[in-house]
């Protein structure tokens, strides 16, 4: 990868300061940046699996719009890329298996996709898991490859599971095919969908009309003809005595002293913000400890590279720290992601039938969360009520991917 491709990352804290009589909280912000580019000749080839619902309740403005997606997608390949399209109902019709799109082939594709007909129910995982499978027998080094799925219903066939679904997604994404999602309408699980794409390494995509599937779409194909940098992680090695937890409850594993954060690939222009709080115990005065995270990537050739960023906690008198100017904006960023994860607990309640139960979680977040602009707390609090009275499923869905976007703090 060229100098002006490496990811940087950089870390910052709310106080560097600590407590020597008593156990201190600190939030620290790890930001993962990458340069902004353009697509360009030199680009790695990517692998993608058009998996498309065309159940029934996709007749219509949705089909039609689902093939107009389908068009701009094919229009920003080139030969060097692999397409597979398969299309789900009640059963699964790879329609094209996986292919160098060359000119005679996109030409076809579409001829395809445009003879797709409305059928009977949704076998979401059973379409899925057929375009992985094209996705999966092509892999390359070099490639991306990546299953986009796209459903406006409930999976009512095959494996209709969340926690199994989302198994699977991971360990995909451990193989190298990642899974991004489209939930078109008010019908869909955006719980499923949203945990399928964050356990698999993609993005998720709430389409309110069926007029935005293509902007979506092309979206997606557009931050994949940026990547920049693949498979990125942060890990933190932990220091014995230290506390720190994760954020926004991403996708992560610990392993001993060892916090492992799984960030995907990374774009052109990306800025990922990642919180972290972290509890200190007390020490002697002089004394310091270091928390150091490192940031693993891979590049277009594959060579992995590693960069580091360490915040240092000084050890002083109580008196002396509460006197040290307080970073209130790196407080106020760590409670929006907070606010948004527990927004989405909050909602998982709803939809449940557990209103209250939903309401103060939400109320207990916000007494708890550090001081923010009057107009995002008159928005939670307007939320905290509302989740007393219940959702509409549109309330719930724009909700849900608002939070899910917070939540991911990417620019």
């Amino acid at each position: 990868m060229s100098l002006p491709e490496i990811l940087t990352l950089t870390a910052s804290s709310d106080r560097r300061l600590v407590a020597v009589e008593v156990s201190s909280q600190r939030t620290v912000e790890w930001v993962v940046a990458a340069p902004r580019v353009q697509p360009v000749a030199r680009r790695a080839p990517l692998n993608i699996a058009l998996v498309l619902d065309r159940s029934g309740s996709m007749q219509g403005e949705k089909l039609r719009y689902v093939q107009q997606a389908a068009r701009h997608v094919l229009s920003m390949l080139d030969e060097r890329d692999r397409v597979s399209v398969v299309a789900y109902d009640d059963t699964i019709d790879i329609i094209s298996r996986s292919a160098q799109l060359t000119p005679a082939r996109r030409d076809e594709l579409l001829r395809r996709i445009d003879a797709l007909k409305p059928g009977g129910w949704t076998d979401l995982s059973g379409g899925w898991l057929a375009g992985c499978r094209e996705v999966a027998d092509h892999l390359s080094g070099e490639g991306i490859g990546r299953a986009l799925l796209l459903t406006d219903g409930m999976a009512n066939r095959g494996i209709t599971d969340i926690e199994e679904l989302t198994h699977h997604a991971r360990e995909l994404r451990q193989r190298g095919v990642a899974t991004s999602t489209f939930g078109v309408g008010l019908d869909f699980s955006e719980q499923l969908l949203e945990a399928m794409a964050e356990q698999g390494g993609g993005h998720f995509y709430y389409i309110e009309r069926p007029d935005q599937i293509p902007g979506m779409f092309e979206r997606e194909l557009g931050d994949l003809l940026t990547v920049v940098a693949r498979e990125a992680f942060l890990a933190l090695d932990i220091p014995r005595g230290l506390s720190v937890e994760l954020l926004g409850d991403l996708p992560h594993e610990r392993v001993g002293e060892r916090l492992r954060i799984f960030l995907g690939d990374i774009y052109g222009g990306e800025r990922r913000t990642l919180f972290t709080r972290v509890i200190t115990p007390p020490d002697m005065p002089g004394t310091s400890v270091v928390l150091r995270g490192e940031l693993g990537y891979a590049d277009l050739s594959g060579r992995t590279t590693t960069v580091a960023a360490t915040v240092a906690f000084s050890y002083a008198r109580e008196a002396e720290v509460v006197l040290v100017p307080v970073a209130a904006d790196v407080l106020e960023r760590a409670g929006e992601v907070e606010l948004a994860a527990a927004t989405a607990q909050a909602l998982r309640l709803e939809r449940a039938g557990q209103r209250q139960q939903a309401q103060a979680l939400l109320q207990q977040s916000l007494a708890a969360a550090p001081p923010m602009p009057a107009p995002a707390m008159a928005h939670y609090q307007a939320l905290a009520e509302q989740l007393g009275d219940g959702l509409d499923e549109a309330q719930r869905k724009a909700t849900h991917f608002a939070a899910y976007r917070a939540r991911q703090s990417r620019d």
